[in-house]
């Protein structure tokens, strides 16, 4: 199985599937489903499709099919995030965040188990980059069976 696409908001859809693209070595698109100014990130092997939609545009359930609407501007941030592998190495997504003037930054998660890049969209949006060593040991460590071992431990530790 496999996520076949995700939308993420930005204020400036176009220049956020640019950057996007780049980190995932691929190309920005026009994505006229999610109105005049959506575009998608595409990876460079054809596997991830980032719709890119406009900030403060939500889904809504409409007559014939979801739909993306303008709402009232307020808070930024999102409850959402994803997590994305790519083959570029990190120093490299590091980069092309910075350049683009967003925060971007090198994490350990739970106490150096793993490691990625913290990539915020506009300041605003958290993308997750693992580049090809960071993908290996997540998948090493992050199982459904280590999952199970571990969360006793850290529900007792709340």
């Amino acid at each position: 199985m496999k996520i076949a696409h995700a939308s993420i908001p930005a204020a400036d859809p176009k220049a956020a599937a640019e950057i996007l693209s780049e980190m995932m070595g691929g190309e920005a698109l026009r994505f006229p489903p999610g109105g005049p100014d959506a575009w998608m990130a595409w990876s460079g092997d054809g596997k991830i499709e980032l719709e890119v939609v406009k900030r403060d545009h939500v889904l809504i359930y409409d007559a014939d099919q979801g739909n993306w609407i303008a709402r009232e501007a307020g808070d930024r941030r999102s409850e959402a995030h994803l997590a994305i592998c790519v083959d570029r190495p990190a120093a490299e997504i590091i980069a092309i965040g910075q350049r683009a003037g967003w925060p971007v930054r090198h994490c350990e998660r739970g106490g150096g188990v793993f490691s990625l890049t913290e990539v915020w969209v506009e300041g605003d949006f958290m993308l997750e980059f693992l580049d090809p060593a960071q993908t290996a040991r997540y998948e090493e460590v992050v199982t459904l069976e280590n999952w199970k071992r571990f969360l006793p431990m850290m529900e007792e530790a709340g």
